[in-house]
């Protein structure tokens, strides 16, 4: 089996003249021909040969394949995919466009891999056209709504990045990139509450890989509301942001509100001896039990179509503190790593109902 084409989320451009104008993208109309077993074994060398970075090793396999076989989709992905990483983008292209004529399961990757070679050659229209064109034929794709979401965001279209990676996000709930590149849109669109979500939902799938440090921000200025203690120790100073709110997402403003109050809570008398760690499990649980009050606003809107029901769901089932504890794994104050090792048994039942969680197909 072909390799799953790498998803872009370092924004670069590989400053070269781009590919010329883009050929016409047709449903495909032929069957590929299947690979003999010689066949097969040479596209394996030559796969083994691409991921040692040996892409001309590579590339000279699979030209033996297709000297036999030159209308096998898989060998046709394989040498566009050496070609790309070898940044021949015009090369790559020529063989990804005979792939897509060929009825195949690749054919989303194929266009995937597409869309990827105009982007680097800083073509985004091309790219975009090539993503749309994919989603036309294979509307199911949650890689080619999440690499379009990419490249608009590139190409500093904001709201339209943001609506491609939210039709990934409900495409494929875990998928992890979707939900770090869905928590930054938010974030730098400044909707926070739907940011902090975001975060917290890919911290459960990917706690701690070096993406989870950029996400714990997230959750971290979010969650801090701007409050912070005064000089003197019976202050508390609270900026409140009095700009208007974007409601496109949801109207979170209370919400946003009502953290800060959750927040100022923390620096109170009854909470003095509690621990960082407990006072989130606090201010979280706050938060959840408000979000519950509130979910009669906006419900055909995404965050509260598809976050809110799922972390509901978790404060019901008292999965609060165990899904703090997982998330914070990074956090520079020791202590999560411990009590997880402690809780293993909450942390694996938690695990286990966020593992088996039923996601609404969210628009």
């Amino acid at each position: 089996m072909p390799r799953t084409i790498l998803t872009l989320t370092v924004l670069i451009l590989f400053f070269i003249s781009p590919a010329s104008g883009q050929q016409k993208l047709e449903p495909p109309k032929l069957d590929p021909t299947p690979l003999t077993a010689q066949q097969k074994q040479l596209v394996q060398q030559g796969v083994a040969l691409h991921d040692k970075d040996d892409y001309d090793g590579a590339i000279s396999r699979y030209e033996e394949v297709l000297k036999e076989n030159p209308n096998n989709s898989e060998v046709l992905y394989e040498i566009a995919y050496s070609y790309f990483m070898k940044k021949d983008y015009s090369k790559s292209l020529d063989f990804a466009y005979k792939a897509t004529q060929f009825r195949s399961e690749l054919l989303p990757i194929i266009y995937v891999l597409i869309g990827n070679t105009y982007d680097e050659a800083g073509d985004s229209k091309n790219s975009i056209e090539t993503y749309k064109a994919g989603i036309k034929l294979q509307p199911s794709s949650f890689l080619l709504y999440y690499n379009l979401g990419i490249t608009y965001s590139r190409a500093e279209q904001f709201d339209d990045a943001r609506a491609a990676i939210k039709k990934a996000a409900g495409l494929n709930p875990k998928h992890a990139s979707s939900q770090i590149i869905l928590s930054s849109l938010f974030f730098k669109g400044d909707y926070k509450t739907p940011a902090l979500l975001a975060a917290c939902r890919f911290l459960i799938l990917e706690p701690n890989s070096t993406r989870a440090d950029a996400a714990l921000q997230i959750v971290q200025k979010v969650m801090q509301a701007g409050v912070a203690p005064g000089k003197n120790s019976n202050e508390i100073n609270i900026f409140v942001d009095m700009a208007p709110k974007k409601k496109d997402e949801g109207d979170f403003s209370s919400i946003d509100m009502f953290m800060g109050l959750a927040k100022a809570g923390n620096y109170t008398e009854k909470n003095k001896d509690k621990s960082e760690f407990q006072l989130t499990v606090d201010n979280f649980q706050s938060l959840f039990a408000f979000l519950e009050e509130a979910k009669g606003k906006d419900q055909s809107k995404f965050t509260w179509k598809y976050y809110v029901p799922y972390f509901l769901e978790m404060n019901k089932k008292g999965y609060v503190e165990p899904f703090v504890y997982y998330i914070y794994q990074r956090h520079p104050l020791p202590g999560a790593k411990d009590w997880i090792q402690q809780n293993s048994s909450k942390v694996r039942e938690f695990l286990s109902w966020t593992q088996g969680y039923s996601w609404p197909q969210a628009d």
